[in-house]
């Protein structure tokens, strides 16, 4: 929801199909968002550009790699290196290959934590759009559900401290220059947990925009979701005899789907929980 575009690392050694996959990919959106191409000619180069550059690094969506380059299992190689080199289990893994005979389909799937396999004879521009809108989608998907997992437990060891609170979710609500295109506040209570006067009064503004609409039920218990030209959203997690009332207002480039919003109301209602529980 906070990206400006999905970043696409293709790897192999033939400089007119890394080419032909930059032009055939050029205009490809998924949610409305454009890719940022990156490519590598070896496993050498694609090791540099995930060490070096901090976006392939740090939210890489989706790799595509050739097999055969320096060696025959060049690209099989890098697969082992992002997967367990690096830690790295959220990049969807796509395998392309000219020489199906070196590296069988099953073998590969068998043995590689990979998320698809297609031969060079069929990479059609319909074939990697489907393949590259398949593979954001569950990049965002296992992202989102792993951030929300990582917030969880953070709310966890939190300990009934107030001040741990805070610590754990100022990420999530806290404000800073590199989301102004993107702001997000965080209530208890219709007090802001996080933001400056101007950022506050902003945050309030939104909020009262978006309690004005009738939204959509989450659950029995008056929970419920608000959206605004798909844009300004609200997860609103309503009070009980247990618990504040607790919302999250963010903007974003993209309407977020279905399960993500209950992933941010699984959060926000965990939140609500350990507030009540704290001091």
């Amino acid at each position: 929801m906070f990206f400006e575009y999905w970043p696409v690392l293709i790897v192999d050694d033939e400089p007119d199909v890394l080419a032909v996959s930059q032009l055939s990919m050029k205009r490809f959106e998924v949610y409305g968002l454009p890719l940022k191409l990156f490519t590598a000619k070896s496993r050498g180069e694609a090791v540099a550009l995930l060490n070096d550059d901090p976006e392939v690094a740090n939210s890489l969506a989706i790799a595509i790699l050739d097999v055969v380059m320096e060696t025959d299992h060049a690209g099989l190689e890098l697969c082992e290196y992002i997967r367990n080199g690096l830690g790295n289990k959220l990049t969807q893994i796509v395998i392309r290959t000219g020489q199906p005979g070196i590296a069988p389909e099953r073998d590969v799937i068998d043995k590689y934590d990979i998320n698809g396999y297609f031969n060079k004879t069929e990479a059609t521009q319909d074939k990697l759009y489907s393949l590259v809108k398949s593979g954001v989608r569950q990049y965002l998907s296992f992202g989102m559900a792993q951030s929300t997992v990582d917030l969880l437990g953070r709310l966890v060891a939190a300990e009934k401290s107030r001040a741990k609170i805070l610590q754990a979710v100022e990420s999530v609500g806290g404000m800073s220059g590199s989301l102004s295109s993107t702001p997000r506040w965080l209530f208890i209570d219709g007090k802001p947990l996080f933001a400056d006067e101007v950022d506050a009064e902003q945050g309030l503004k939104e909020l009262a925009a978006l309690n004005a609409q009738e939204g959509v039920p989450l659950n029995p218990f008056g929970d419920r979701y608000v959206c605004i030209s798909k844009e300004l959203h609200l997860i609103q997690v309503h009070a009980k005899p247990n618990q504040p009332q607790t919302e999250f207002v963010f903007k974003s480039r993209f309407a977020p789907t279905d399960a993500i919003i209950q992933l941010l109301h699984s959060f926000v209602a965990a939140l609500a929980v350990a507030w009540h529980g704290s001091a």
